[in-house]
């Protein structure tokens, strides 16, 4: 559930602003609405190191063995940064030439100085392409050796005894000879060599960089915080957000510190953050969220329980393979053993514990493991009547009505008394009559009788309570837009649960395929290799691409067409307290 907020007000005197901040930093509960950007030289020299503090970071590779730094952060980030940047000119060097290199290859190694010395004696040396064609336009007097031909042009040697321009393309020599280029690379390359060995052997100290940078980030975090305070020639405010179970909290240390303090609800202009509590059971969701960066706002719902319910069928039924989900339970157990001790949260653990049994008892019920065909006899699924497309698909509608149902339930559940919960009714009668229409038009069943009163009494639901107003043709008028405008989406959001059955029947299909792929292969244990190899390759990819589905397709119906039905635009603000995360000094 999403946590209410409190909207809090602190004034204190201004010559306290500073010590009011550092207390109220140190008790790390309010929520500050930032009114003002923080500027000015010392915000941007911060803004800067932070910035070459973090380039630094991403060139070092994570190693086991760390070391402290004690005030020499600065200088080590430059050595790195002017090693990187050292790199990578050689770099731009190195491939420049190389195309020099590529080009002047078959000319073979000459030295473009000696061009110049014959120009001394009268001399001139030129380097030309010539089409085969133009070789009789070479003038009088002019001798020619052709080192070597391309297609239809010559690449030739001219010496003659005057500037003269040719009918021809004349060619640039290079500046240096083959020779010295590829020397160069050589010694360039050696140097790159050397700098990427000094910036490995900084990586012991990128823990203390880290750091070093967090202390930085909670420094401008400060600055940000002082710039929002409201102020006056006595007097300073700040504003902000505190969840409403700890405002006690704030009231003691206000009237400890003897601050002004007003705490008020929000009001509706207002953007207060999210902050998302809920039993543990359900907060295991909450690493997916995390990946997606999905947070709802503050007058938004909280839809995690459901994202977790039926992100779970989804799963199942789009990995559905009873071998394949247990190959995930197992992978989870052992990574989960490994690393109990050294992960604070172990909330993906125990959902992708969930994950895994929701895809073995989909194979189970499908009779799936590994694929299908290659199952004997007596391996039974146990519901047989999701082996059939018809059904499986029948249930996938089915899955779509009632999970887009609950949408509007939950609306119509918020709305209650208003009259506009019945439009909510209507919503859900539409969804239905879109169940059975999709079972008619997709699945070639017939048409029940009664499903036709679905689609009478829910649009006439939304058409007379969506916008109720005083003027009843307004009603009706603001109604039927609302219907039309949405019906046909209505419909077409259940037949996309399809999508399940399509993907869950695609991972089966490639499972099959590489199953008689690797059953063709002969040859003793050459060819007894190659099947294992085969069967290997096979199912790590398809088990890839079913996690790919997963992400697309699982989240998406949570996301978003769960999510529409109930207007959510997951715009949310995370609830960020301004808290003691370092220790450095934030005001000289």
């Amino acid at each position: 559930m999403i946590v209410a907020m409190k909207k809090a007000t602190v004034v204190v005197q201004s010559k306290d602003a500073e010590t009011t901040l550092k207390s109220l930093r140190q008790l790390g509960v309010l929520h500050v609405e930032c009114q003002a950007v923080a500027d000015g030289d010392e915000v941007s020299k911060l803004k800067h190191k932070m910035t070459r503090i973090v380039e630094s970071i991403a060139a070092l590779a994570d190693i086991k063995y760390q070391r402290s730094l004690e005030g020499q952060e600065e200088e080590i980030s430059k050595d790195i940064l002017v090693r990187l940047e050292e790199k990578e000119i050689l770099e731009e060097q190195i491939k420049k030439r190389q195309k020099d290199i590529d080009y002047w290859q078959d000319w073979g190694d000459f030295d473009p100085k000696i061009m110049e010395e014959f120009k001394k004696k009268n001399l001139w040396v030129k380097l030309a392409r010539i089409y085969s064609k133009e070789k009789k336009q070479i003038p009088q007097g002019i001798a020619v050796e052709t080192l070597f031909k391309k297609g239809g042009v010559l690449y030739c040697v001219l010496i003659c005894r005057d500037d003269k321009k040719l009918p021809f393309d004349v060619l640039e020599p290079p500046k240096i000879s083959l020779n010295s280029m590829l020397k160069e690379q050589e010694i360039q390359q050696k140097r790159i060599h050397d700098l990427e060995k000094q910036i490995t052997g900084y990586a012991k100290y990128k823990k203390a960089l880290f750091g070093y940078f967090e202390r930085l980030k909670s420094v401008l975090e400060f600055q940000e915080v002082w710039a929002s305070m409201g102020k006056d020639e006595l007097l300073s405010y700040l504003r902000g957000y505190i969840p409403h179970n700890l405002v006690s909290l704030l009231e003691k240390r206000a009237k400890r510190e003897q601050w002004g303090l007003l705490i008020e609800e929000p009001n509706p202009e207002d953007n207060p953050p999210t902050l998302i509590k809920n039993p543990q059971w359900i907060e295991m969701i909450k690493p997916v969220f995390d990946m997606i960066k999905a947070l709802p706002g503050y007058k938004e719902l909280d839809i995690s329980l459901w994202f977790l319910l039926f992100f779970s069928i989804f799963f199942g039924m789009l990995i559905g393979d009873f071998g394949y989900g247990a190959i995930v339970f197992g992978i989870n157990f052992y990574v989960h053993r490994k690393l109990k001790n050294r992960i604070e949260g172990q909330s993906i653990f125990y959902l992708t514990y969930i994950l895994g049994v929701c895809a073995m008892v989909w194979g189970l019920l499908t009779g799936t493991f590994f694929g299908q065909d290659w199952l004997p006899a007596w391996f039974k699924p146990l519901m047989p009547s999701l082996t059939e497309s018809k059904n499986a698909q029948a249930l996938c509608f089915l899955i779509g009505a009632i999970h887009l149902s609950i949408a509007h339930l939950w609306r119509g559940i918020i709305k209650f008394p208003h009259l506009k919960a019945l439009s909510e009714i209507g919503w859900i009668c539409l969804l239905w009559g879109g169940f059975f229409l999709a079972r008619f038009l997709i699945l070639g069943e017939t048409f029940p009788n009664f499903a036709k009163w679905f689609f009478i009494v829910g649009a006439s639901l939304i058409v007379l309570f969506a916008i109720p107003v005083k003027n009843p043709l307004k009603s009706v008028g603001f109604g039927a837009r609302e219907l039309l405008l949405n019906a046909v989406n209505s419909f077409t959001d259940i037949v996309s649960y399809i999508r399940l059955f399509a993907v869950g029947t695609a991972t089966v299909a490639v499972a099959d395929a590489f199953n008689q792929m690797a059953v063709s292969i002969e040859g003793g244990f050459f060819g007894g290799l190659v099947t294992v190899l085969v069967l290997i390759f096979g199912h790590t990819l398809n088990m890839l691409l079913g996690a790919m589905s997963v992400l697309v397709h699982g989240v998406r119906l949570n996301l978003l067409e769960f999510s529409s039905h109930l207007n959510m635009e997951w715009a949310g603000v995370p609830y960020q307290p301004f808290q003691v995360k370092s220790t450095l000094m934030e005001r000289k």
